[in-house]
């Protein structure tokens, strides 16, 4: 019986380090497309907007379909599909901890009258994991109001302070609006020793404002990788080695577009390799304190991607729905996450022969990842400095 837990367990993660890679493989041309759209400084959850149209897709037909298939990289079978999304679900949304919060949900805003008239449609929805929002959105002031406090209710204090996501623009009567919201909240594994205030510099290193800079001196993951021009990072969360934060800090005249561009051929997984086949290095780590909540509406970045149909009319297509009557005026994502100095333990560092620094005193890439999937949670550019 031991036996057979041990290989369905090890089956399900050999499943979902499979799956992941189509996530991973979505994630950088969609980081490249939202930061072009919000000037570089942003926080998206890849994995949050790539679950929820992985579920939708289910929903489509037609060329709607076929062009969620293709940018978020799925497979054509819906079985291989709704397995692999429930395994990678299951790993990721059921992992929290006393060191570590994850709270991801979808929710799709639509008219009542959508729902009464095409209730399989909703059931379908319900199924796949969507929260649904049925209002009057004639009346969208109002609508818009509702929506936005019954999302981000759940688990939050009673003076929280509602952001505004859904806008009145963004629901039709006729339409799906798609929002995906994200928290996270992680404590590393190693607290950061010291905080002050230091310069924060651009690519070419003119000083554009000032942070409040983490100090620590760790035993870390470490590379130098010679074709994106930059140091990696990877920093454990926590106690379990479950959540990482992977950083890339271009050396100096490199722009992040640059970066980007080379992750095209250069890929994540490729990054991930380098760093599991180094040993340990003692690193002095710089880096910022920052905290971030982001409201982005992601339809030119998605459109950027090939999803067009899906935004218009009279051309999307939806399964057991008439043509011409459904579509997506907006897909909405909000991220909320703040990094800070505190860790679990203090720092006891091994000896070692040298010692690197590592400073993300200018625009820099972040990743968090899901370890045992090697699944991209959250990623980001931090290009704004604020003392924080």
């Amino acid at each position: 019986m031991k036996l057979a837990n041990l290989l369905l367990f090890l089956g399900t993660i050999l499943t979902c380090k499979c799956f992941s890679g189509r996530e991973n493989n979505f994630t950088t041309e969609f980081l490249y497309f939202t930061q072009n759209e919000t000037a570089g400084h942003v926080a998206v959850s890849p994995y949050g907007v790539w679950n929820m149209l992985s579920h939708l897709k289910l929903l489509t037909a037609g060329n709607t379909k076929k062009q969620l298939q293709r940018a978020l990289f799925l497979p054509k079978s819906c079985i291989e599909l709704i397995y692999g999304l429930k395994n990678l679900s299951d790993v990721i949304l059921g992992s929290n901890s006393e060191n570590t919060t994850v709270f991801i949900r979808n929710y799709m805003v639509l008219d009542e009258n959508v729902s009464s008239n095409y209730t399989d449609f909703e059931k379908e929805a319900k199924i796949l994991g969507m929260n649904i929002i049925s209002l009057d959105l004639n009346e969208r002031y109002t609508a818009v109001i509702v929506a936005n406090r019954i999302m981000f209710d759940e688990g939050q204090e009673l003076s929280f302070k509602v952001p505004k996501l859904i806008k009145t623009d963004d629901i039709h009567p006729n339409g799906i609006t798609l929002a995906n919201i994200n928290r996270f909240q992680y404590v590393w594994r190693n607290k950061f020793t010291n905080v002050k205030v230091e310069n924060f510099y651009d690519e070419n290193n003119h000083q554009i404002g000032k942070v409040n800079m983490m100090f620590q001196r760790v035993n870390a993951a470490y590379a130098y990788i010679t074709p994106l021009r930059s140091q990696v990072l990877e920093l454990p969360y926590g106690t379990d080695g479950k959540y990482a934060m992977l950083l890339i800090t271009p050396n100096p005249k490199t722009k992040l577009n640059d970066v980007f561009q080379k992750m095209t051929t250069f890929t994540y997984g490729q990054i991930l390799n380098i760093l599991n086949m180094q040993p340990l290095t003692v690193v002095d780590v710089k880096l910022p304190r920052f905290e971030i909540h982001t409201n982005y509406a992601l339809n030119v970045p998605l459109s950027k991607m090939g999803v067009f149909d899906l935004f218009e009319k009279k051309y999307s297509e939806f399964y057991g729905v008439p043509r011409n009557s459904l579509f997506v005026p907006a897909i909405l994502q909000h991220v909320s996450m703040v990094v800070n100095e505190l860790g679990v333990h203090s720092n006891t560092v091994q000896p070692a022969s040298k010692t690197v620094e590592f400073s993300a005193s200018r625009p820099f890439l972040y990743f968090v990842i899901e370890k045992t999937t090697d699944t991209i949670v959250l990623s980001g550019v931090y290009s704004k400095p604020t003392v924080y």
